[in-house]
């Protein structure tokens, strides 16, 4: 099959592309389609300062038709050197083929441009797998990439009692329990609510997470983007906790962000409360799902994956794609991360 690959930088640029509808159209029936692989993320993520994403086409010389995409981040974090040093090109989601597609042929001419591209850009490449790609592993291996294994967890919603029913004793208490103290769930309401969330989650990333924390302009876009929802948790006027991260198409949730308080109120669990505003959300808004985007890669410790795992969501290990373009600036970048995490800002 002659495949031409076509590739975008920005939303603007695609939309007045010949093939912008046809991309629509294909992306609204894939059988994997999401929203980090849709117009809509690039659009959503574009004005975004540290975020610069492309998408690339692939088109049949034959029919002409869209057969395949593939939507990247280019994500750096900090000022100049540490800019230099962190930057990444990130895949939420994985290709997008089309039915009729000669699948291994389409991914591996997309994966050799995309790689093309990254050279001199990016560091490291990662695809973050949203859906089994098992099929294409031998592909991905093909043109350098190494699998490894890493766990989700995906919250069916469908009946109010068929989800609270799949919830934790545990859960379900503390849910009950921190409504009871008062605490309400909200949208932002100022940039000072969105601020006052933001300010959870950098102490949270500098006491706990160890690791960089994007700026402030992601999350105003979270509230901005008619693509995503924030959800806060307040008590007594104070924001003591929130959760953050796409929609897409009446459809899908995501959880990118979650933070809450360290609060001494007896019977307020914030976290579990901002955890549960997007499922109760999806519920009275006909969503099918909740996607916890990653609990950690199976056999290591990891704190969050019990947290996520009392919301009743089904454990999934779609793992991840993994290519280092630069040994040697990528032990460079290694060697900062951890200075970071060994220093508390």
């Amino acid at each position: 099959m002659a495949i031409q690959v076509l590739r975008y930088t920005g939303y603007d640029q695609l939309k007045k592309s010949i093939y912008f509808a046809d991309f629509q159209q294909y992306i609204g029936q894939a059988p994997h389609a999401n929203f980090f692989q849709s117009p809509e993320f690039l659009q959503f993520i574009e004005p975004v300062q540290g975020y610069k994403p492309f998408v690339l086409l692939a088109v049949s010389a034959g029919s002409g038709k869209v057969c395949g995409s593939l939507l990247g981040v280019v994500q750096s974090d900090g000022g100049a050197v540490k800019s230099f040093f962190s930057r990444r090109l990130i895949v939420w989601g994985g290709p997008i083929l089309a039915t009729t597609a000669d699948t291994s042929a389409v991914v591996k001419i997309l994966l050799q441009e995309m790689k093309k591209y990254a050279r001199g850009n990016a560091i490291f490449i990662e695809f973050r797998n949203l859906f089994d790609c098992a099929e294409l592993q031998k592909v991905f291996e093909s043109c350098g990439f190494r699998f490894h294994p890493h766990l989700n967890y995906l919250v069916k919603i469908d009946e109010v009692s068929a989800v609270k029913g799949r919830l934790s004793t545990n859960r379900k208490r503390q849910i009950k329990s921190s409504l009871a103290t008062g605490a309400v769930i909200t949208e932002p309401e100022s940039d000072a609510d969105i601020k006052a969330f933001y300010q959870l989650l950098k102490e949270l990333y500098a006491e706990k997470v160890k690791k960089p924390l994007p700026g402030i302009g992601l999350f105003m876009q979270f509230c901005k983007s008619p693509f995503a929802k924030t959800f806060l948790v307040k008590y007594e006027g104070k924001v003591v906790g929130g959760s953050a991260g796409p929609i897409y198409r009446g459809q899908v949730l995501y959880q990118w962000y979650v933070c809450g308080s360290n609060t001494a109120i007896k019977g307020l669990y914030p976290s579990v409360l901002a955890t549960w505003a997007p499922i109760e959300y999806g519920l009275k808004h006909g969503y099918q799902k909740f996607d916890f985007m990653g609990a950690g890669r199976p056999g290591e410790e990891y704190g969050v994956r019990e947290f996520k795992a009392r919301f009743g969501g089904e454990e999934v290990c779609y793992g991840r794609f993994e290519m280092v373009l630069n040994q040697s600036l990528y032990r460079v970048g290694k060697l900062g991360l951890k200075v970071y995490q060994t220093i508390r800002p």
